[in-house]
């Protein structure tokens, strides 16, 4: 059985990152481990509004979310995934950039997301530094397709989705 994509890139919070937050000058406040701890339990990219419905009202508010999510990617702790659908995600970062590099592959219909390791892309960066003079280069890469749970809806003859329409997985219609 394949994992559920939407759980697959679940990770764990490096021990030192506290430290690493009092380092930069950052207070380790409840809400703040909260939130870093969310995101690691989500495991995927996720907006600041999903981050914040997994926290609860009770937790922290949607403002100290995203005040949280700014400091800790000024920090190089989180990843900002842009998916092309308007909605701005976020993801850990990882311990070690290099270790951690990954891309995501994205269901246009459903809004699944699988992360995908491995990257062949690395050679060319070498290339493009030594033909270019650049140091620390870096690329983002994401994919887009159909999964194959949509790709068996469709087929059946019952679409959930109509073509072209990307509908998050938290915001499906109801069945009929």
């Amino acid at each position: 059985m394949e994992p559920d994509p939407q759980t697959c890139c679940a990770q764990t919070l490096p021990a030192h990152w506290m430290d690493l937050l009092r380092s930069q000058g950052g207070r380790v406040t409840r809400s703040r481990q909260r939130v870093l701890e969310a995101m690691a339990q989500l495991g995927r990219p996720s907006t600041a509004q999903e981050i914040a419905r997994s926290l609860g009202r009770r937790a922290c508010n949607l403002a100290t979310v995203y005040r949280s999510i700014a400091l800790f990617e000024n920090m190089g702790l989180v990843r900002r995934v842009e998916l092309g659908d308007g909605q701005t995600r976020f993801e850990l970062a990882g311990d070690d950039q290099h270790t951690h590099h990954h891309h995501h592959l994205f269901c246009k219909r459903c809004g699944r997301i699988l992360k995908v390791e491995g990257c062949e892309l690395s050679r060319f960066e070498a290339s493009l530094a030594r033909d270019h003079g650049y140091t620390e280069i870096e690329h983002r890469l994401e994919f887009f397709g159909i999964c194959p749970r949509c790709q068996s809806t469709r087929t059946a003859g019952s679409p959930q989705h109509s073509p072209g329409t990307m509908v998050r997985p938290d915001r499906r219609r109801p069945a009929q």
